[in-house]
Parts: C-alpha cells; sequence; structure tokens
C-alpha cells in the first residue's frame, strides 16, 4: 500500500526499528510493516546534486549505484559492494573458522573515467590541468571482528590490516596544456588499517537513531615509478615528494533524544570528520566531499559537507563538524535541519595568479526530508547553502546553493 503522508491518528508509539515489524493506523487504516532481514540487502540508488553557477561539469551530476551487502552468519562470511560502473568498491570477509572472531580479508577498489578531469579553485576551471588518470587496487589482509550491544547485524567492533597492490596509470586530454608534464604510470603498493565501532539503533528508514559509532582509516602508500610532474602555474600540494605518502582520517557520530524533550520523536544527531596527510598530490589527496554518503555503518565513514560539488576540494587536512535536528512526523516521514561547521584546506589565488594554500571555514545549513515513497522504496530531498564555498556568478563570489535527490530502492 502507498501512503501519503497528511494525518495520522492514535496515540505517540515507540520509534520502529530497522528490520522490526511495525502497526501503525494512517487514515483510519491498519497499516502492517513486515519484519526484514537486514542481513540481506541488494537496493538501487540515483539521485541528483544540482550546485547553481557550480563548477560547470558538476553544476548538475547524475549519481547512482548497485548497494548489496550480505551477512553469513552461521559461515562467518560477510561481502559488500557498491557498484557504479565508474567506480566500484567491493570488500569480502572469511572467518578463519566458523565461530572464530579473526578472519581474511580481501577488498577491491577502482576508479575508471574516460575523460580528463580538471581542478576548481575559486570556483573557476583549471582546464591547462585536465588530466585523465584511473586507478584499480585489490587489496587482502586480516582483521578482527566482534559483536556489540544492541545486537544488529550491523552492531560490531571490526579493525582490519590489509596489503592493497595496484595501478594509476594517466594520459594527456584535449585541454592539457602543452607545458604540464603528465605523471607516469605506476605499480602503486598501500598498507591500509582500518577501524570501524558501530552501537547504532536504526530506525524503520535505516536513520540513526540512538547511540554511537566512531573509527578511522591510516593509509601508507609507495610508487614503483614517479617523477615531477604538473605544470608549473598550477602546482598542488606537494608534488615534488615522491614515492610514498601518508594519510589518517576517522569519524565520529552520536545520536539520542534532545535534553529536557521527553518525547523519542525528536532527536539529535552529531557527525565529525577529520583527516590529515603528509606528502599528498593531486592524485593520492583526500577528496572532498567524497561520495554520497548515507547511514549505513560503513557509508558513515565518509565525510560530510552540504554544498560541496563531488570531489571539488583536495585538501591535506580537514575538520568537519554537523548537527542534525530531526522529527519524526510519521513513522515513514523525517523532516530535519542540519547546520555544519567545517575547516578546510584548499587552494587561494594570489594577486600574481599563482596559488597558494590555506585552511579557510565553510560553514553550512540546510534542511531536508526523508520519506518512504511509492513501491516500497525511500527518498530524500535536501536544501543547503554553503557560506564559504566560492561559486563563479560572472566572478568568484562567497556562497553557494545545493539541492539533492536521493532515491533508492530494495530490489
Amino acid at each position: 500500500m502507498v501512503i501519503s503522508p497528511r494525518f495520522a491518528s492514535g496515540e505517540e508509539t515507540d520509534t520502529p526499528l530497522a528490520g522490526e515489524p511495525h502497526q501503525a493506523e494512517i487514515f483510519g487504516q491498519e497499516i502492517h510493516v513486515p519484519p526484514r532481514d537486514r542481513r540481506h540487502v541488494t537496493a538501487i540508488n540515483i539521485g541528483m546534486n544540482w550546485i547553481p553557477d557550480g563548477p560547470k561539469r558538476l553544476e548538475l551530476l547524475p549519481f547512482g549505484a548497485l548497494f548489496v551487502w550480505r551477512n553469513w552468519d552461521d559461515e562467518n562470511q560477510r561481502f559488500r559492494g557498491t557498484f557504479s560502473g565508474v567506480f566500484n568498491d567491493i570488500n569480502y570477509q572469511r572467518g578463519l573458522s566458523s565461530t572464530s572472531p579473526w578472519f581474511a580479508a580481501m577488498t577491491f577498489e577502482n576508479v575508471i573515467i574516460p575523460f580528463g578531469r580538471y581542478e576548481y579553485v575559486e570556483g573557476q576551471a583549471i582546464k591547462d590541468v585536465d588530466l585523465q588518470w584511473n586507478y584499480f587496487f585489490a587489496g587482502i589482509g586480516i582483521g578482527y571482528r566482534r559483536p556489540l550491544s544492541p545486537g544488529g547485524q550491523d552492531n560490531a567492533a571490526e579493525f582490519s590490516l590489509t596489503y592493497e597492490p595496484g595501478y594509476r596509470w594517466f594520459d594527456r586530454s584535449s585541454k592539457t596544456s602543452n607545458n604540464f608534464i603528465v605523471p607516469q604510470n605506476t605499480y602503486e603498493g598501500r598498507v591500509h588499517a582500518r577501524l570501524r565501532i558501530d552501537k547504532f539503533e536504526r530506525n524503520l528508514m535505516e536513520l540513526l537513531h540512538h547511540g554511537f559509532a566512531f573509527g578511522g582509516d591510516a593509509l601508507y602508500g609507495h610508487r614503483a615509478r614517479w617523477r615531477q610532474w604538473g605544470d608549473p602555474e598550477f602546482e598542488t600540494p606537494d608534488n615534488h615528494d615522491d614515492h610514498t605518502f601518508m594519510l589518517a582520517s576517522f569519524y565520529a557520530a552520536l545520536a539520542g533524544k534532545i535534553p529536557l524533550v521527553p518525547s523519542e520523536r525528536h532527536r539529535l544527531i552529531v557527525t565529525m570528520y577529520g583527516g590529515i596527510g603528509k606528502n599528498l598530490d593531486r592524485f593520492s589527496t583526500f577528496r572532498l566531499p567524497g561520495r554520497p554518503t548515507g547511514y549505513e555503518w560503513e557509508a558513515l565513514s565518509r565525510p560530510l559537507i552540504p554544498g560541496v560539488a563531488f570531489n571539488e576540494l583536495f585538501p591535506r587536512k580537514y575538520a568537519i563538524a554537523n548537527f542534525t535536528y530531526r522529527y519524526e512526523a510519521l513513522f515513514f516521514l523525517y523532516p530535519y535541519i542540519r547546520g555544519t561547521w567545517s575547516a578546510i584546506e584548499r587552494a587561494r589565488f594570489n594577486d600574481n595568479g599563482s596559488l597558494r594554500y590555506q585552511v579557510d571555514m565553510l560553514p553550512a545549513v540546510g534542511g531536508g526530508i526523508v520519506s518512504g515513497a511509492p513501491w516500497g522504496s525511500q527518498i530524500e530531498i535536501n536544501y543547503s547553502y554553503n557560506f564559504g564555498i566560492y561559486r563563479d556568478r560572472h566572478g568568484p563570489k562567497l556562497g553557494g546553493n545545493s539541492v539533492v535527490v536521493f532515491w533508492s530502492k530494495l530490489l
């Protein structure tokens, strides 16, 4: 049955939790939500990010992915995959025995985009540095996983250490400057330490309801063949340091009732992110805001900066804090407002046209709604305004809007 969010009757009930059955009365009709096995999920996610006066190639950006999650508890195996064609991310774990907390880990990640990509500084495109650059990494290692309360299939403490051999390759495009020195194609090996702690209860719409999570990633990379690359007029951080680099990132999230408010319909959610690196260049540095984010336990680790285009920022260090108030209007309808504070290193122009890198503040405000939708799907619509981002409105100016529409459906 398709439910239209207009009126609801009846007394306030506890918030329905993810995977559990739920009964409600809407328009005088009894609605029954059956239980759902959250250990086996296949979902399609598609959306659109619109940034007026934003980066030309990213002003109207469609995105989508197929998400697959399998948790075979009785066999002590887990599989998580995100597939979008140009980007794919796979993590497979198999316990050393049917009851052992130790597991063997195998990972795969790739980006293959068949056209050049340039960078943006103060909202302006630097087309001379347009370059085709792609990579893949396949990793193997060992990890440890222990279930945590409240006992959901995603409530666990998990640590893994993997070695990820891979390859990066590069090519010019029609826009690349003749002065641009293309990096060498190279083997790259990475050591990756990963920590995830999740003690969240999630509601029927898979939104954070109560609890906390934290974790992080540390990565050390070595390139077998490397040389000074780039354009003298556009030097990215540390592109003279070769072969090795290091970076570390962390995240933390907390959700619960608002103090002095007895109803659990009102929730406060805080998420924080940070990262720092050494010897990072255009191809190893952080990319913010990263990928489309979510509340699934791995997606929660991805930074969220409202009002910023996909991979628009490329800092060596950053810190972000998001504060969200969310209201449960109906068991399937959740409007929210959000405020964001962030300090991000980014490229800025000097008076002579050269670049410098400095930490700027990028505060943002916004709001949206998450709702059940026809055919058993879910939709989120969000508007944000970022006061610190540069947009090119006949010359760079501070402040920019963004609208995100995100739709997902279980298959």
